[in-house]
């Protein structure tokens, strides 16, 4: 009879712990929001972002990217290279400078093919220092190579 109660008491807690560990590891793996919600397929259809809806959703690239419409889904599953943003969540002009800086999702523009969304608040404008730059291509290695150690 005790046996039975501690192995009871065991799978009790056993199972418990399962539990409270199993809404945790869900929650690390759970892809994160892109460019704060807005569609990225907006930017280049609409000319500017456009809020996405959470009921229209893709995850590329560990990020969870919202559409306005079924049509604008549709778009980015059949290509997301060509709307995703180059640095979903980071200012590339600071990412030239080493530095991880949040974007402003109005503050953006398109460079050739690249979706590139910049950090603005009262001290700067990132896209405004970006276009002073002589050299947006340098500028540009030099942010995908510090994104690289930002996102590992």
């Amino acid at each position: 009879m005790r046996t039975t109660t501690m192995v009871s008491l065991l799978a009790t807690a056993l199972l418990a712990s399962a539990l409270a560990a199993g809404p945790a590891r869900a929650q690390e793996q759970a892809p994160r929001l892109a460019i704060e919600g807005y569609s990225p397929v907006s930017y280049f259809e609409e000319g500017h972002p456009e809020m996405g809806l959470p009921e229209f959703t893709a995850v590329y690239k560990d990020r969870t990217y919202r559409f306005t419409d079924a049509d604008q889904l549709e778009k980015f599953e059949a290509d997301p290279e060509a709307y995703a943003p180059l640095f979903p969540n980071h200012c590339p002009y600071n990412l030239a400078l080493g530095r991880e800086v949040r974007i402003d999702p109005t503050n953006f523009k398109i460079a050739g093919d690249d979706l590139l969304l910049f950090h603005r608040s009262e001290e700067m404008d990132g896209l405004e220092k970006w276009n002073e730059h002589d050299d947006q291509e340098e500028l540009k290695r030099r942010a995908e190579s510090n994104y690289t150690v930002f996102e590992f």
